[in-house]
């Protein structure tokens, strides 16, 4: 039994300046919803409950889109070949670089999107690649073909560097999931009615779900107590 904490919050600049991650939108969405469990293991727990919910809503394809880094990257394609997953894999426009005994390396980022059509895949998948949101690399979910990597220029350090942007096309029906920080929970980007209202999303949270505090608002036996 899942216990997990709820937060809307209202997109705009500074809301995704603090996702960790370089992102903007091809459109626009109003708010988005932050899911999460806490305690020991909390990384466990978050992803299994990505699961549960993704099982819950058991909608097909989803594209998986994640980074690893450059050495993985013929692990990633014989585990999707092996599993019989559809990817593309890209490399970003970026470049990364690290040091080792014998000096500097450059490398563009390795990019997976995989199109899960079934549960079992999902399963594979998630259990597979969950360490790398955990790790800080980009990872997202959707239930469309809706993300390209654009690169921009953007301030880090008081420098100008380029890095890839994450795009989102937001149409009709769009709805998609980023990883938090250390895998700590997801965000819900969504403009379907079945999501977007709050009643709405926990109407449609995995059987059995426990929510300990919504917003500033903590959850006991049903009945709501402000803090």
């Amino acid at each position: 039994m899942a216990e997990i904490w709820i937060a809307e919050e209202k997109v705009s600049n500074k809301f995704l300046e603090e996702l960790g991650h370089y992102i903007r939108f091809d459109g626009e969405l109003e708010s988005a919803y932050f899911i999460g469990a806490d305690g020991e293991g909390y990384v466990e727990q978050n992803k299994n409950f990505l699961l549960e919910f993704l099982l819950c809503q058991n909608r097909y394809p989803l594209f998986i889109t994640f980074i690893v880094y450059e050495e993985q990257t013929g692990e990633y394609r014989a585990f999707l070949h092996e599993n019989k997953i559809d990817f593309t894999l890209s490399s970003l426009e970026e470049k990364r670089t690290y040091y080792d005994f014998s000096g500097k390396h450059q490398y563009h980022p390795p990019c997976f999107t995989a199109r899960i059509t079934d549960s079992d895949s999902l399963a594979f998948l998630l259990n597979k690649t969950y360490w790398l949101a955990a790790e800080n690399e980009f990872f997202s979910i959707s239930f469309s073909d809706n993300l390209l990597f654009e690169l921009g220029e953007v301030v880090e350090w008081k420098r100008k560097r380029k890095r890839s942007i994450a795009s989102f096309k937001i149409g009709q029906g769009t709805t998609f999931m980023t990883i938090f920080h250390d895998g700590a929970g997801f965000y819900l980007f969504s403009n379907e009615e079945k999501y977007f209202l709050l009643e709405k999303l926990i109407s449609n949270l995995p059987k059995d779900t426990v929510i300990t505090q919504i917003n500033d608002t903590l959850v006991t036996n049903q009945n709501s107590e402000e803090e």
